[in-house]
């Protein structure tokens, strides 16, 4: 009888990943597999234990309260601005878009919500549950009304946004144009977004 020797190959498909997990943590499992890392080595690359990124996993911890130099690790994993990691791990959420304003925030989401109401292609589909939803579902609503709706020159999307953020933190002269663009284009003091 003969004894193969074994040595110890890269793991290929992690667990199943649920569809409660932490955003950032979907994506660098993503491109661990991708790049057919093991969690193990994973972990390393964001200078943190097995058994953390274990817990990240669990959801017994959250990837959003780990050091900044773990989130900047992330970054530099998944090729993106510290930034968006901040938004992928929660740190950082969709009330951190909103802009400044003397009018309340409820007001201002009221009246986006009622220009969802009025639109005449996505109007009829508002359920009238809507109303009674709590203030993170009427403010996701509403900012998922306004990116399909970037319309005039003082309404512009946030993935735009987003994107000249990435470009210009990349050295990208025409992302750093683009945010100039946006930055001047953004006073009305009415939009949410």
């Amino acid at each position: 009888m003969t004894t193969k020797e074994t040595s110890p190959a890269k793991r290929r498909n992690p667990p199943p990943i649920t569809r409660d997990e932490q955003p950032l943590l979907r994506a660098l499992v993503f491109e661990a597999t991708r790049r057919g890392d093991t969690l193990a080595a994973l972990a390393k690359e964001l200078g943190v234990t097995y058994e953390r990124l274990a817990q990240w996993r669990r959801n017994d911890a959250l990837i959003a309260t780990a050091h900044r130099s773990v989130h900047e690790s992330a970054a530099t994993y998944l090729g993106l601005p510290t930034m968006l990691i901040f938004l992928m791990a929660g740190f950082a959420g969709l009330n951190d878009f909103v802009w400044p304003c003397k009018d309340p925030l409820k007001d201002r989401i009221g009246r986006e919500l009622e220009r969802m109401r009025q639109d005449p292609c996505i109007g009829p589909f508002v359920p009238k549950e809507l109303a009674a939803a709590s203030p993170s579902v009427k403010l996701f609503a509403a900012f998922m009304f306004h990116e399909l709706h970037e319309d005039g020159a003082s309404r512009k999307s946030s993935s735009r946004w987003l994107h000249a953020l990435h470009q210009a933190a990349t050295g990208n002269v025409e992302g750093q144009l683009e945010l100039e663009v946006l930055r001047k284009q953004s006073h009305d003091s009415r939009s949410i977004f």
